[in-house]
């Protein structure tokens, strides 16, 4: 699994993914330390954006908040406003910070929606025609669902919708 590309071991069952399992957690982040590490030249220029964040994704559903805050804290400047405020958000969650997150939230739906958008719906929709459609603004639905959900756990919290249901 180590040896895998970048794209294959993070966007693909192949890699971390395939321990993403409740109770696993710490084992799936412990694994996106190691491919950090073990691959550290060969990514070395790479975004490597996503595979911190989902590393910071599994920490926070193990309880290992402190862990996860720094993690997503450290791309968070690289990113586009839209994944800025989204990590704002799950920050604002993770410190149990309500009124943070609700500004967050405020400030995530105040983006007005980019010219590229609608054309990234349509190829989505070709590649994945059994899927829900992306909504704008990006991750509204998880930072909704971090709102009805703010006394859960992160990893319940992650599955919640507006309504506090877990999906």
């Amino acid at each position: 699994m180590l040896a895998l590309p970048l794209h294959e071991f993070d966007q693909t069952p192949a890699g971390w993914r395939s321990l993403d399992a409740e109770g696993c957690e710490a084992v799936g982040a412990d694994a996106i330390a190691r491919y950090r590490v073990v691959n550290h030249e060969a990514l070395a220029g790479e975004d490597l954006g996503a595979l911190i964040w989902h590393e910071g994704q599994l920490r926070a559903a193990a309880g290992q908040t402190e862990a996860a805050i720094a993690l997503m804290l450290e791309g968070r400047d690289r990113e586009s406003e839209g994944d800025r405020l989204y990590a704002d958000a799950t920050i604002a969650f993770l410190r149990h910070d309500r009124e943070a997150l609700l500004a967050a939230r405020e400030r995530l739906l105040a983006l007005p929606q980019p010219e590229w958008f609608a054309a990234a719906v349509e190829r989505y929709k070709i590649t994945y025609p059994d899927h829900p459609l992306p909504t704008w603004p990006l991750n509204r639905d998880k930072v909704e669902g971090f709102i009805a959900c703010f006394d859960r756990p992160y990893r319940e919290a992650y599955g919640c919708d507006a309504q506090g249901n877990v999906k």
